[in-house]
Order: structure tokens, then sequence, then C-alpha cells
């Protein structure tokens, strides 16, 4: 996974200094990807989104097969939990993460 998040950090830092690659990423992400060492699987469709300053796009994970319940954990996991000391603060505080993109 650490990979494909390497390559996919490249792509979009390629895609800022390029207006053409990105508005073909945009257009056709799964050629795009492709290209750039990234196969997408027969039968996935794939959508970029791009956030601005006003809008940001928060992607909601599949409820994942055989599951009717998710544990505590399964759920912080999902939802993009940390282990790190600042998120268990976070956590045991009752304090709201602030997101923002930059």
């Amino acid at each position: 996974m650490t990979e494909q998040k390497n390559q996919l950090a490249s792509l979009f830092a390629a895609c800022w200094k390029d207006e053409a690659l990105k508005t073909r990423l945009m257009a056709d992400p799964k050629a795009v990807l492709a290209e750039h060492g990234m196969e997408v699987p027969d039968g996935m469709d794939v959508k970029v989104v791009e956030n601005a300053d006003n809008c940001v796009h928060i992607t909601m994970p599949a409820r994942p097969d055989g599951h009717g319940e998710l544990s505590d954990e399964e759920l912080s996991n999902a939802a993009g939990g940390c282990d790190t000391p600042v998120c268990q603060a976070t956590s045991q505080t009752n304090v709201a993460p602030t997101f923002r993109c930059g």
C-alpha cells in the first residue's frame, strides 16, 4: 500500500506541474494510472475529484463484506484512525480533529 501511495503522490505532483496531465487524469484516470505503473483491475471504475479551498471531498469506504457491525478498532481503522500519541490524546479528550487541505 505504501508503494501505491508513493506512486499516487508522485503522479499528483506531476499533475500540479502539468495541467495537460491533470486534465487527462481527470478525464481518463485508468489510462493515466496505467501509464504510471498503477494498473486498475477490469470492472473497477475510477473517479478523480479535486479538492478546492471551499470544497473538500471525503470518500466513505465500502462496508466490509461479512460484517454486520464493526468493532471499535475496525471502525477507527476504516475512519483513518491512527496510533500516534496525538491521535490517542485527541480521542481520549473527545476533541474533534480539524481537517484542512493545503
